[in-house]
This record gives C-alpha cells, sequence and structure tokens, in this order.
C-alpha cells in the first residue's frame, strides 16, 4: 500500500498549552507504515494559508491544522474543493468545529483518529467572499471576538469577561434580512451564521445546525430586558444545548442570505471566532459537501 503524505501545520502559539510536542507525538501515535509525516511551524497570520496552499499545490494527500478555530480557518480555506483531505487537531481556546466533530481535546486521542482515515464530506460556506467553517456573525457576539482577539489573555473565563463588559454596552439594533424569496424585518443583539453547532467551549448556539445539510442555521438573538432573566432562563438554555427553546431566539435556515444592517453605529463581523473588521452588508452562501474532512467513526 501507498504511503499518504500528511503535512501537519502546527500554530505554536495557540490556546493555552503551548509546550506540548505536538511533533513528537504525531510521531509516536500515528503509522509509520501508512504515513509520511512532514511539520510546519506557523510564523505569522496567514502563514497556515500560505502552507496549506503549497502542500496541495505538491499533492500532499492530508494537511493537519493543529491550532485554533483560526489556524483551522486558514489551512482548511484552501483545501475547499481540492482532492486534499482536512484533519484537525485541536489546540486552541474555543475550538468550536472540533467540538462539532467530536475530535477529543487531547492530542494524542485527536491524532490516533487519522489512523482510521474515517473521511466525511462537510457543507462550507462564505460571509461577503470569505470562507468559514463552524461559525461566523454579526453583532454583540462579534464585538466580544474583536475584543477578545485584541487581549492577551485567553482562555474561557477572560473570554466570558469580554461578554460581560459588552452587555451592557452593546446595543440592539435592526436588520433587514433577505433569504428564499422572503424579507424578514427584524431587532437583533446579535446574529450567528452557524454551520456548525458550536460558538466553543461546548456552547451550542445552534443545536439543530448539521455541516451536512447544505444549508445554514442563522440564529437572531434579541438581548433580554432583564439580565436576571438572561442569568436565570436563557443562559441555562445555552450551556445546556437548549437555547433553540429560548423566545430571545429565531433560527431560519437557507443557502443564500442577505442582510443589511438599518443602522448608521458599526456592525462587526467574526469569523470562525476571529474578529474580520466592520461591514455595511452580508452575504451568505453555503457550498454543500465541498470539503473532506477526517472524523470519528459514528458521528
Amino acid at each position: 500500500m501507498e504511503k499518504r503524505r500528511i503535512l501537519f501545520i502546527i500554530n505554536p502559539i495557540s490556546g493555552t498549552r503551548h509546550s506540548d510536542n505536538i511533533e513528537r507525538i504525531a510521531r509516536t501515535t500515528l503509522d509509520p507504515t501508512r504515513f509520511d509525516m512532514e511539520f510546519q511551524m506557523t510564523r505569522y497570520k496567514g502563514h497556515g494559508a500560505e502552507l496549506a496552499r503549497d502542500a496541495v499545490t505538491a499533492g500532499v494527500d492530508i494537511v493537519a491544522a493543529a491550532g485554533g478555530d483560526g489556524t483551522m480557518n486558514e489551512v482548511a480555506t484552501q483545501l475547499v474543493g481540492t482532492s486534499t483531505t482536512f484533519a484537525l487537531i485541536p489546540h486552541g481556546s474555543g475550538n468550536g468545529m472540533a467540538y462539532h466533530l467530536h475530535i477529543p481535546l487531547h492530542l494524542q486521542k485527536a491524532i490516533r483518529i487519522i489512523n482510521d482515515m474515517h473521511v466525511e464530506p462537510v457543507d462550507t460556506c462564505m460571509v461577503n467572499g470569505q470562507h468559514f467553517f463552524s461559525v461566523a456573525g454579526i453583532g454583540f457576539d462579534a464585538k466580544v471576538a474583536f475584543d477578545f482577539n485584541q487581549d492577551a489573555h485567553r482562555g474561557f473565563s477572560n473570554y466570558f469577561k469580554h461578554i460581560l463588559k459588552n452587555y451592557f454596552h452593546y446595543r440592539q439594533v435592526n436588520y433587514k434580512i433577505e433569504y428564499d424569496g422572503k424579507t424578514l424585518l427584524c431587532p437583533a443583539f446579535f446574529i450567528t451564521f452557524a454551520n456548525s453547532s458550536q460558538w466553543g467551549y461546548n456552547v451550542k448556539i445552534a443545536p439543530m445546525a448539521s455541516l451536512q445539510d447544505g444549508k445554514l442555521d442563522i440564529c437572531i438573538v434579541k438581548k433580554p430586558k432583564l439580565f436576571l432573566k438572561l442569568l436565570n432562563v436563557d443562559l441555562p438554555k445555552l450551556l445546556t444545548s437548549h437555547f433553540d427553546r429560548s423566545n430571545i431566539v429565531k433560527y431560519i435556515q437557507s443557502e443564500h442570505i442577505h442582510i443589511i444592517p438599518q443602522t448608521e453605529e458599526p456592525t462587526y463581523l467574526h469569523i470562525d471566532g476571529d474578529a474580520a473588521g466592520i461591514v455595511q452588508e452580508i452575504d451568505l452562501q453555503v457550498f454543500p459537501q465541498s470539503l473532506k474532512v477526517i472524523v470519528p467513526r459514528g458521528i
């Protein structure tokens, strides 16, 4: 049997586990009779995309991204629509895509899945011409992502600090949403575009979202009038995968969505958890089964 070439693209500063030796673990976990292994460290933002693009050109069979959701996005973007298979080694803070795919956060267990070579095609998405794979969004959560990205400290406790800080200052605005020949006018605190179910940290913003249904779940969330209601009713539902039962959220599904904020205030956008600037309008599109991903059997 001919060996498969696999390139590990490693972000050495992702998340909070800087000291783990991913190369050593991979070399002792993957079957050397089946895989030829190569390893590259990213040195700057965008380097992961360059390495992945070069790997596709060179005919590498598998590209594994070891990092957080930002590294995942950089690498996977270059593999969409190609014959190169993507593997995800969660090594970041949120790890939303990994949680959705049931890929363990334990490095050795995550790498061991590659030995099984169970590959599934998944949907990918674009927002304003940029790929995303797990979730993107506008409004409050995008402002939180912007502030979190500017902070030198990682981890859920620090992320939660930015959630609380912005909750009391960020205002709800109106949006015009066009999809499937319909127009919806509604107020929202934030709108999440969910390809997978996860924000990260195993928090499910869209519990029913699927990576293989050819549709985006659009989660339109209003700001609770009372903070105590958020703490006692809505937040528990979010943390227990029942957010779809909250009366502050509305879900729609579609393959192509256009959104126009009805405000002169800045509209922040995040893509797979990374701040992506300020936008005037949002155009969303799904590309069904356009990325091959190694996943555990039985998901």
